[in-house]
């Protein structure tokens, strides 16, 4: 099945990403503690992350021309979060520091022994980006646009900036709060965490959820789930599904971010949905192979390595 959405030809970029960055601070624990309880860490990491970034750099290392759009803070972790980004390759020349402000950052938990991560975040609002920031000039030099929503009338106007141009927008949903309605109804094809259609619709039932997000503007509505892979509907109420890849889990932090990616990759490579879903979980699974946002955000070969190895070429 192909993508309902037309893709320029050509544009500075093959795509914009705007949205987060942060830098996490992981604390690898050996099990999950008990109320009150010291217990010591296995290792501790200081690594990038944030959605829309982390998104970018992976795209950047399956070889397209990126370009990120958002704030750091003016501080040591901004210094630092927008290094990891530059050094990637991905064009960082529309990120202002913002004197005074504190970049975002994390503290993450993670069991050593299943992988799963506790996340505790803090982002201070200076480092917002605001609708009035945003322009045509920042946003339509690509032949895709990824937001995630975050600063979520911002991503909307980006959202609005990238189909007057003809642009594709992908979202990815991850939460609902004020602007997320305008957001979705200016995406073209919306991949969800697995909470957000169920918050976002209002029901309780996955598919129906994914369906009501289809009558708000998308032409195809994805839901990650994690090992279980993804889930994909189309208005006309075809049905894909793509199961996750066996690998041995160290970290699942970032899975979701080198997801949309490397789904943005197979948009743009003209692939197949069915493709394109397997492709993407098989890059999420890599990334869950080591520990930090991107520390096993793959190159193409790699991911279609461990595609061959498991039936699904």
């Amino acid at each position: 099945m192909k993508f309902d959405v037309t893709i320029p030809e050509s544009a500075p970029f093959d795509v914009v990403g705007f949205g987060l960055n942060a830098v996490d601070h992981l604390c690898i624990v050996p099990r999950e503690a008990e109320r009150g309880e010291k217990l010591r860490l296995v290792g501790f990491q200081r690594s990038p992350g944030g959605q829309a970034a982390s998104a970018m750099v992976q795209c950047a290392r399956l070889g397209l021309r990126t370009k990120y759009v958002g704030k750091v803070g003016g501080d040591a972790i901004g210094d630092y979060s927008l290094e990891t980004i530059r050094s990637e390759g991905v064009d960082v020349s529309d990120v202002p520091a913002v004197p005074g402000a504190t970049n975002q950052l994390a503290m993450i938990i993670v069991d050593e022994t299943t992988g799963e991560r506790t996340i505790f975040w803090d982002r201070p609002d200076g480092i917002a980006t605001q609708p009035d920031e945003i322009t045509p000039e920042k946003i339509a030099v690509g032949r895709a646009l990824l937001v995630d929503g975050h600063d979520a009338p911002a991503a909307a106007k980006a959202a609005r900036i990238a189909q007057e141009h003809g642009i594709p927008v992908v979202m990815d949903a991850e939460t609902v709060k004020e602007g997320t309605h305008d957001c979705v109804a200016h995406t073209d094809l919306l991949v969800a965490s697995s909470r957000f259609p169920n918050l976002y619709a209002g029901c309780a039932d996955d598919e129906e959820a994914l369906s009501r997000i289809l009558e708000q503007g998308p032409s195809l509505a994805v839901m990650t789930r994690g090992e279980r892979g993804a889930v994909a509907l189309t208005k006309d109420g075809t049905r894909v599904e793509s199961p996750g890849f066996e690998v041995s889990v160290a970290d699942t932090t970032g899975a979701g971010d080198i997801f949309h990616g490397a789904f943005v990759y197979g948009l743009l490579a003209g692939w197949t949905v069915e493709r394109t879903l397997d492709f993407s979980n098989a890059a999420a699974a890599l990334n869950c192979t080591a520990v930090g946002a991107r520390g096993g955000a793959a190159r193409l070969e790699d991911i279609e390595t461990l595609m061959r190895e498991q039936g699904r070429p």
